[in-house]
């Protein structure tokens, strides 16, 4: 069998924005001596996710995570690529492009962490031609690492209808300031459907709608202050008609 290490993490945490390159080093054949660049016919890394007692597998061909086969059918699939180059020692690097993959249904591969999940680890697998013998063998799992999302951390952020909106389909954004807890501290959102409106809202520390403006499509503006909260109007204001409601109750009046 041969003998593959598995591929060392430089970091436990990891941008899910970056390109990310992982080295297989350190191959042997049965007989201890050292693999070649030119004796390996395939090296390669297969990733998982989750605890390593229970993981996840992620198959490229099928576009899907799903339970891990027996490492003799494991070996049998194709790895990401890890490419050789020569040297002391001889290496080979693979390189994961973790943002913009997406499943066969459509949703993201993978995902920045909260709370510590998903958390992902790999295994090395190398297949070697030497002496007309041929070898293949399967690391133990690497260490375990998380993706980061600076998408999600940072402090000013645009969102669209969803999470898969693009730009040139998008129906309504908001845009939106978070405070140091990155709670958001407030927003402007614009909407095209169901009708044309503005609004504007601060938050509490929890982000917490307080205080809103709104501009409806039908040119009416709406102050909406938070609980218990009155409009104040710190200066001269002039008005056209005043329609209020009656302190003891009663349908609203036009002051006269």
């Amino acid at each position: 069998m041969l003998l593959v290490p598995p591929p060392p993490i430089a970091a436990a945490s990891v941008a899910l924005d970056k390109l990310l390159e992982f080295k297989v080093l350190g191959l042997k054949a049965a007989d201890g001596s050292v693999l070649a660049v030119a004796d390996a016919s395939s090296v390669g890394l297969f990733v998982f996710r989750g605890p390593p007692s229970s993981p996840e597998f992620w198959d490229d061909a099928q576009k899907k995570w799903r339970p891990p086969p027996q490492d003799a059918q494991l070996m049998q699939l194709k790895p990401l690529v890890a490419n050789g180059k020569t040297g002391t020692p001889p290496s080979w690097t693979a390189t994961l492009v973790a943002t913009g993959q997406k499943d066969g249904q459509g949703n993201d591969v993978y995902a920045g962490a909260q709370g510590g999940q998903p958390a992902y680890f790999l295994r090395a697998f190398a297949q070697m031609r030497k002496d007309g013998v041929e070898d293949s063998g399967l690391s133990v799992p690497s260490s375990s690492f998380v993706f980061t999302d600076s998408a999600a951390n940072a402090r000013f952020s645009m969102q669209f209808d969803t999470p898969k909106t693009l730009p040139d389909s998008a129906h309504r954004v908001r845009m939106q300031l978070k405070g140091d807890a990155l709670q958001p501290a407030g927003y402007v959102e614009i909407r095209a459907q169901p009708a044309f409106e503005v609004e504007i809202a601060n938050c509490d520390a929890s982000g917490n709608t307080l205080g809103r403006i709104l501009l409806r499509g039908d040119g009416a503006i709406v102050l909406t202050p938070a609980g218990g909260n009155l409009v104040t109007i710190d200066g001269d204001a002039e008005f056209g008609r005043v329609l209020y409601a009656p302190a003891g109750g009663g349908a609203k009046q036009w002051l006269a």
